[in-house]
């Protein structure tokens, strides 16, 4: 097809994709904080762009992208390895430093509007709907699956929930939040959006509290003494080559996953 994009087809073409492969995507993503030197859309483009290569490779059309996330409070375990007082209120990447807060929706608010964005796409008739959530909050998460448990029970319809990421050789999803992966993803979609100079200079330190950037080594609870991203998570050192690396692969997993279940399901 010229596009996979269900908002540049016309009728008689998404008909037609139907007909043959009724899978739709849905990217998931949200306007967030991600440090000075990344735009608010990095969840929503990388998850638009896994989409678009998936679709692409085994059939399908992508849903228009949804700016429209949700987060909870930080616990106190996590505030620690952060740098703060275990007592600080904070919601999700909103951290005291930041220039701008992230417009996050109420938990409630969300499910209702994920629930109503599969009711719409089952209704035009796709079989099986693929949300890729590039926002990777817990809360979210699990409201993606509850609701996915939900329609995968009623039996019409094949909810996937999965995520635009790869995961090391030991199984760990190994992405941070604003540091390398996703800055080098950024610089493969749109590297115009990602100005670096923004942060210091190497070798001096990032501070997790002072940019609201975190390597996925804090997010599990092991953080450096100082409190600072650890160095091979360190945005300063992405490229556009391991952005496009880390695409084509998240692409090829999500290909995999859906090809699976449309033939269980389609």
């Amino acid at each position: 097809m010229r596009t996979r994009q269900m908002q540049y087809l016309r009728p008689d073409e998404i008909l037609q994709e139907l007909r043959q492969t009724p899978v739709a995507y849905l990217p998931l993503g949200l306007l967030e904080w991600h440090g000075p030197h990344l735009p608010l859309g990095v969840d929503a483009l990388n998850a638009e762009t896994v989409c678009k290569l998936a679709a692409d490779d085994s059939g399908g059309l992508v849903w228009p992208t949804q700016y429209f996330g949700t987060e909870r409070e930080r616990g106190p375990e996590l505030l620690d390895a952060l740098g703060f007082e275990r007592d600080t209120y904070i919601v999700g990447m909103d951290f005291p430093a930041n220039s701008l807060p992230s417009p996050y929706a109420s938990e409630e608010t969300f499910a209702i509007f994920v629930r109503e964005q599969f009711r719409l796409i089952a209704r035009m008739g796709f079989k099986v709907i693929v949300a890729v959530s590039g926002h990777g909050a817990t809360n979210q998460l699990e409201t993606l699956k509850r609701l996915a448990a939900e329609i995968n029970a009623a039996g019409q319809t094949r909810v996937l929930v999965e995520m635009p990421f790869v995961t090391d050789d030991s199984g760990v999803m190994a992405v941070g939040h604003a540091s390398r992966i996703e800055t080098a993803v950024m610089l493969a979609i749109a590297p115009e959006t990602v100005k670096l100079d923004n942060l210091p200079a190497l070798p001096e330190p990032l501070k997790n509290a002072g940019f609201a950037i975190v390597d996925y080594l804090t997010f599990g609870g092991k953080p450096t003494p100082e409190r600072t991203v650890h160095d091979f998570d360190d945005p300063r050192i992405a490229t556009g080559d391991d952005g496009h690396d880390h695409l084509r692969r998240a692409a090829a997993n999500l290909a995999r996953a859906v090809t699976a279940a449309f033939q269980t399901h389609g």
